[in-house]
């Protein structure tokens, strides 16, 4: 089943800003698409990720409300555990002013009918 998960994110203070469990467990992610609601303070861009890979989803990403990213992943990539996403900045802090509207795009495998 093809799904798709939105959730409004207040950016914290410091370098990351990371919003627990997004990439949901058994799913694969075709990508990450996102829109900054309210402009993001202290840093000049950011970046979207994953631990390991924190521009998975892209970088160089505008603070300004109505900014906007689409990140494709190049193969879709299954998580097997509930994953946090990251936004990490760059050009300075986040300094704890801003709101990102993040959609996360997926697919789960059901059981067949029993």
């Amino acid at each position: 089943m093809h799904r798709s998960v939105e959730v409004d994110h207040d950016v914290s203070s410091g370098t990351l800003s990371s919003v627990a469990g997004f990439l949901p467990a058994n799913s694969i992610v075709y990508g990450i698409t996102a829109r900054v609601l309210t402009a993001i303070g202290g840093a000049s861009s950011f970046e979207i990720g994953v631990s390991g890979s924190t521009d998975r989803y892209g970088s160089g990403i505008g603070v300004g409300a109505g900014s906007w990213a689409r990140g494709i992943t190049g193969s879709p990539l299954t998580y097997y555990a509930a994953t946090d996403l990251l936004l990490t900045s760059s050009g300075g802090n986040f300094n704890g002013t801003g709101q990102i509207r993040l959609a996360v795009h997926f697919a789960e495998l059901t059981l067949p009918r029993a």
